[in-house]
């Protein structure tokens, strides 16, 4: 299972959101990179890089963090606010080695399909994040369609790689939702899974289901899990 640790960005801090909430923000440092080698003191190699305030407003703002990471080496995996094909080029051009798109690309069937003609399916991430059974756009703000729906017709059109966030757990360190993971866990792809991942049981529960790939946010900041034991961060 490939684990990717969370960096989520927000006005110059690293932050982590309680179930998706702009009202319970925990601000954790203003340099995560300095956080692992303090921790860990190693670099992982990939990194799950969001800019939440990007993702609410409409346009990525974190790019001096985005290009730091890719110089040292990390391959990172950016989302948050890409709503127009020259952010996204933009991105790659930075070192990104995929970018994860949510809002535009559920609304605008017609911009995903030229994005996929222009990058390729495997630049590109599907992010669908999901509250009470729906997909939520806008940095979580407003409510899309049933999450089925949303992933269904961008996986025909020929997109791979989808990121699955279950909200009501995401920044809680309560674990996971089997119920929640044995229907998702299902969708067609190459599915990732976020939210409420804190223990490594949990991530023997997402490879059993026979989820590829993980991101970890809080569990790891908060030392809940050692990413050490986690093979292949490193």
């Amino acid at each position: 299972m490939e684990i990717w640790p969370a960096v989520d960005w927000f006005d110059g801090q690293m932050v982590r959101l309680e179930r998706g909430s702009y009202n319970r923000v925990t601000a954790y440092t203003d340099d995560p990179l300095a956080l692992f080698q303090e921790r860990y003191h190693a670099l992982p190699k990939r990194i799950h890089l969001v800019d939440l305030k990007g993702a609410k407003d409409g346009s990525f703002s974190a790019w001096p963090l985005l290009e730091r990471m890719a110089r040292l080496g990390i391959d990172v995996e950016v989302g948050g606010g890409f709503r127009e094909t020259q952010q996204v080029q933009k991105a790659l051009d930075s070192g990104a080695c995929r970018v994860v798109l949510g809002t535009r690309l559920i609304e605008d069937k017609a911009w995903a399909q030229d994005l996929l003609h222009q990058f390729g399916p495997h630049k590109l991430v599907a992010s669908i994040d999901i509250k009470d059974g729906r997909a939520m756009l806008r940095g979580w703000t407003t409510n899309g369609l049933a999450a089925d729906t949303e992933w269904f017709p961008l996986y025909h059109m020929g997109f791979t790689l989808c990121n699955i966030t279950d909200i009501s757990r995401d920044g809680t360190l309560i674990g996971l939702d089997p119920a929640f993971w044995r229907e998702t866990g299902q969708y067609p792809g190459e599915i990732g899974a976020g939210g409420g991942i804190a223990h490594m049981e949990d991530l023997a529960l997402l490879e059993a289901m026979g989820i590829g790939r993980a991101v970890i946010g809080k569990a790891w900041v908060s030392g809940q899990i050692d990413l050490h034991q986690c093979k292949g961060v490193f």
